[in-house]
């Protein structure tokens, strides 16, 4: 009885709600934004993100009023003009969930088709499907799919004509659209059924021209953009109703941008249509051959860019050709952060370098220019943090910082890894009784009233004004020091209550202790090696130039790239000595500033480089402060960077400096880099 009473309580509440929402749509002409109708019926607090699936579960089932795919809850018996007129309101929203991702080898699980009216949901096929195989572990991870809630479910055989009878001659919308309809004209073929042939629209072709913020324009991403909650879970039905819902707002955003037909709207949505053709899910299907038909056979860069002539993509090659060919072999959607980027390309263009080493380098310095949509994993340089020890107050604190300053304090970083660098940072604030408060400690104002931390003994609690700062001072001194790579105290207090939890059987506190370490050594490692490059790598390095009888000699000051010469190896040795001595004579009075941010990506692949090939015959040690004059040094360098290890050889041939191969070195920086 009281379960009974609870569920009448809470349906008079979902009826009230509902007359509330009808009766302000009717006062308002008869149509609303639900973001508006949401405001009114819940009140201004929190985000409408959370509110909108209430409002829809409950206004669903009353048929006064009617949602409407753009954004508008709507009296469908009004005597109104509902909204404005639609770009495109009769469609069908497609959305199929697969075991994989080629359409030759893998099968349909799930379809759903969504039919629209005038942009209101008329009609709805949803059906799962049994594809005579197991179902992926990580496909049921990402879907929720599982064998046995497919046992029973038809083969598409048998459910192939309904498909195509609800289709019909609609356009079809769908987000990377020709992943979907490959996988549906796959299975049409295995059925002797006609392939789908239907005009299409893809949202992500939209998005990826109409939403200039949205660098990576997946389903989730673009919803956000337009003001949508993102998916949950991924399943057809939802995926399929959420894609209409995107394509309703971006058809709003594209009348906005001037775009006034139906066929403008197909032609901007185009750069993401996969062509039909017997090689539908690979990217050859879509990637016009003819872009990598003139790429030479050397290393270098690559440049891909879309319609718009915009960079969505760099990358380096051994080999140029070899590399780029090998995306046409790609199924298209074969990882999910590069949906869209075979679609993308309208253009490759190409710089072409001596080695690969060079070529890395080139890369990471054009993706700090450009930030292309498909590059990930270095253009986040500008995120990477610093840890930082406020020396200069009187009760100095350490915390992770996004930037340096000139502040008089010590800045160590940055770190490629934020969260090894923050971990480190709760490390040493653990270990040491150090504030992490914000108190200024400028003024009275800033003592008294001492936080939990020093009822937890966490802090000395500088604030009770009752501290030795000289006790204070030893803890700060000690995080210098570890940091500095000059005390490894606290390595040694964290293995000692690592052994203590080991002999506990404290497992789950061991394992984090072990974990405290590994970011501890991580972080540090870091630092060391900064530090070494620094004092270690003051040398020449000859590699490989792009140009036939030259190579590349690299002058490295401290471990950085300082200068590069191309040299003729039929110019004399005087012609590079009187370069070097140039260059070392301005090495010894310019003062290099500490690395940042857009100096540590190029930094490290260098080191890493001069580490892994420590002592071959193309590094070239380099002391800048011996004795005697600066030209005698540049012509004995000269020497040495243009003669072989025998002297009975020409001291013009620099070939034999090198490696057997000319990609040797690059092999080993790419391999100590990955």
């Amino acid at each position: 009885m009281e379960a009974q009473s609870e569920n009448q309580e809470q349906q008079e509440r979902y009826t009230a709600l509902c007359d509330r929402a009808v009766a302000f749509v009717e006062d308002h002409g008869g149509v609303v934004n639900e973001d508006v109708l949401i405001d009114h019926v819940f009140g201004s607090s929190g985000s409408a993100t959370i509110w909108r699936p209430l409002l829809r579960n409950v206004l669903d089932g009353d048929e006064r009023v009617v949602f409407r795919a753009n954004g508008e809850w709507f009296i469908p018996l009004a005597d109104v003009s509902v909204g404005h007129e639609l770009l495109l309101g009769d469609f069908v929203s497609l959305d199929v969930e697969t075991t994989g991702l080629q359409p030759t080898r893998h099968k349909v699980i799930e379809i759903a088709l969504l039919r629209f009216r005038n942009g209101v949901l008329a009609q709805r096929y949803e059906q799962l499907l049994n594809p005579g195989r197991r179902i992926p572990d990580f496909i049921t991870k990402l879907t929720t799919i599982r064998n046995e809630d497919v046992a029973e479910s038809p083969v598409f055989a048998d459910i192939a004509q309904d498909v195509l009878d609800f289709i019909g001659e609609d356009i079809l919308i769908g987000h990377n659209i020709g992943f979907d309809i490959g996988f549906l004209n796959a299975e049409l073929d295995r059925v002797s059924k006609p392939r789908l042939i239907n005009e299409r629209i893809d949202t992500m072709g939209l998005a990826t021209r109409l939403l200039r913020e949205v660098r990576k324009p997946s389903l989730d991403k673009v919803a956000t953009a337009v003001g949508l909650s993102p998916r949950g879970v991924h399943r057809a039905g939802g995926d399929a109703r959420l894609t209409a819902e995107v394509a309703m707002r971006l058809m709003e955003e594209a009348a906005r941008q001037g775009i006034a037909s139906v066929d403008r709207l197909k032609s901007v949505a185009y750069v993401a249509q996969p062509r039909v053709r017997d090689d539908v899910g690979r990217a050859r299907a879509v990637l016009d051959r003819s872009l990598a038909a003139n790429l030479p056979k050397k290393p270098g860069v690559y440049i891909m860019r879309d319609e718009r002539d915009e960079i969505v993509y760099v990358g380096k090659a051994k080999n140029l050709r070899s590399r780029v060919s090998s995306y046409y072999s790609q199924p298209i959607g074969m990882t999910r952060k590069m949906d869209g980027l075979i679609e993308s390309v309208a253009r490759i263009d190409h710089v072409v370098v001596g080695s690969e080493l060079d070529a890395l380098i080139l890369e990471s310095q054009l993706i700090r220019r450009y930030h292309p949509r498909y590059n990930t994993a270095l253009k986040k340089s500008e995120h990477y943090p610093y840890i930082k020890v406020e020396i200069t107050n009187a009760w100095p604190r350490v915390r992770l910082v996004k930037s340096k300053r000139d502040d008089g304090s010590r800045y160590f970083g940055p770190y490629t890894s934020a969260s090894s660098a923050r971990k480190t940072v709760e490390v040493i604030n653990s270990a040491l009784p150090l504030r992490t408060c914000t108190r200024s400690f400028a003024n009275a104002r800033s003592y008294g009233k001492p936080c939990m931390a020093l009822d937890l003994h966490q802090c000395m609690g500088p604030c009770t004004g009752k501290v030795d700062r000289d006790a204070y001072q030893v803890h700060v001194n000690a995080v210098l020091r570890l940091l500095d790579g000059e005390d490894d105290a606290m390595y040694q207090q964290l293995h000692n209550q690592l052994e203590v939890a080991a002999e506990n059987l404290d497992f789950e506190r061991a394992d984090r202790i072990r974990k405290n370490i590994l970011n501890l050594t991580s972080v540090l490692g870091e630092q060391k090696r900064t530090r070494d490059s620094e004092a270690l790598h003051n040398m020449i390095l000859v590699l490989p130039a792009p140009e036939d009888n030259h190579r590349d000699v690299w002058l490295i000051i401290h471990g950085r790239l300082w200068a590069r010469f191309n040299v003729d190896l039929d110019d004399e040795p005087e012609v590079l000595a009187e370069r070097l001595e140039h260059s070392l004579q301005r090495a010894r009075v310019v003062k290099l500033p500490p690395k940042d941010h857009h100096e540590v990506d190029e930094s490290g692949i260098l080191n890493r480089f001069l580490f892994r090939n420590e002592g071959n015959a193309a590094l070239i040690p380099l002391t800048l402060n011996e004795a005697g004059e600066i030209i005698d040094h540049a012509d004995s360098l000269a020497e040495r960077a243009l003669a072989l290890p025998d002297e009975a050889i020409s001291a013009l041939d620099v070939n034999k400096l090198l490696p057997t191969t000319d990609d040797q070195l690059a092999d080993d920086a790419t391999e100590a880099l990955d």
